[in-house]
């Protein structure tokens, strides 16, 4: 009888704990359709083309996100993104369902730990400097971050809470996991960044290794990027942003250089927005770089829903092969003119 006694006065005890653990799961997405022209679209001189395209703004996709909390401010989080056609209907990596994000987290006042496949670091930081979120039509296209590092699998990231106006974001991603090899595929990233009021700062750094392949081992190579940003925004008025990223190593995911961007956007109603950016990617020890400016358009139907439009000119010098839409890339010297229409609807 007193074994019952105290297994009910147990349970009456943990009630409380077990009614302040609340869980939510969300289902979202976005439609993104726009209709693009581009010119020397097959990579060369000539061959420009009309098309219905995805990604007009931003890639369409669909996810779902979790969140548990566990109490003394302490959560427990996970998110699992794919990303469509939807022109088509078609995944965008097949056999992938999960292709943009998958992973779990833990969230509490010390900074929140995930693990699985997420965006680098580099992305993470330069996505608030862009007045466009890193558009299609934007400083993504001058590939300051490299399509190999715009998401890592197999990795842990941390994000620190905001001390003092100084917040921090470190990353390890263990590659391709290799018997034998650490190092293949190794993704190292940290990053720093101050904030005054309406002034940020920031300093990233990324290291990539190379992977093995059949017969090719380039697991002994590596790529390095520097970047430094800032910004002054006023929300829902204007931004203006400066940043660049040095590249080096001999992996050269991107060629070794300097990448210099320059960002602007302005509200002139909450309905209206309009941004411009202005980028160069000087190569080094080729006297030659590509240089980039784009123009966006906003106009908001309802909060969840707008039309878009972008015009954008990538121009390359000999080594130059930068596309101006979504890391597309042309023949060294040829440059490339590009422009959409479209529709971005999330839920």
């Amino acid at each position: 009888m007193r074994y019952k006694t105290t297994i009910a006065a147990l349970s009456l005890a943990l009630l409380p704990a077990l009614a302040s653990a609340q869980s939510s799961v969300t289902l979202y997405g976005m439609l993104d359709v726009g209709a693009q022209y581009l010119n020397r679209a097959s990579g060369t001189t000539q061959g420009s083309q009309l098309a219905l395209i995805n990604a007009g703004f931003w890639p369409s996709r669909f996810g779902f996100r979790g969140l548990e909390d566990i109490g003394g401010g302490n959560k427990i989080l996970f998110q699992l993104e794919n990303g469509f056609d939807p022109t088509s209907g078609a995944m965008i990596s097949s056999g992938v369902i999960f292709n943009r994000t998958a992973l779990v987290g833990w969230s509490s006042p010390y900074g929140t730990l995930s693990a699985g496949r997420q965006y680098g670091v580099q992305f993470d930081r330069l996505l608030a400097y862009d007045p466009t979120s890193l558009a299609s039509y934007s400083l993504l296209s001058l590939q300051s971050v490299p399509l190999t590092t715009l998401r890592v699998n197999n990795s842990i990231k941390y994000l620190s809470p905001t001390f003092a106006g100084f917040s921090g974001e470190a990353m390890y991603g263990f590659g391709q996991q290799e018997p034998g090899s650490n190092v293949a595929g190794r993704y190292m990233s940290a990053a720093l960044e101050y904030n005054l009021g309406y002034f940020t700062t920031g300093f990233t750094y990324e290291n990539t290794r190379g992977t093995i392949a059949t017969a090719v081992d380039n697991s002994g190579r590596s790529d390095e990027r520097y970047t430094v940003s800032a910004r002054y925004s006023v929300p829902t008025k204007f931004i203006v942003s400066v940043g660049a990223t040095r590249v080096l190593g001999d992996l050269q995911l991107t060629p070794r250089g300097t990448v210099y961007w320059a960002t602007a956007g302005y509200w002139t109603s909450p309905a209206l927005t309009f941004d411009l950016t202005a980028g160069r990617y000087d190569y080094q020890g080729k006297g030659q770089h590509s240089a980039l400016l784009t123009t966006s358009a906003r106009y908001f139907l309802s909060k969840t829903t707008y039309l878009y439009a972008n015009v954008g000119y990538m121009s390359n010098q000999d080594v130059g092969t930068i596309g101006i839409y979504n890391y597309a890339a042309t023949q060294p010297g040829v440059s490339q003119l590009g422009a959409s229409i479209g529709i971005n609807k999330r839920f």
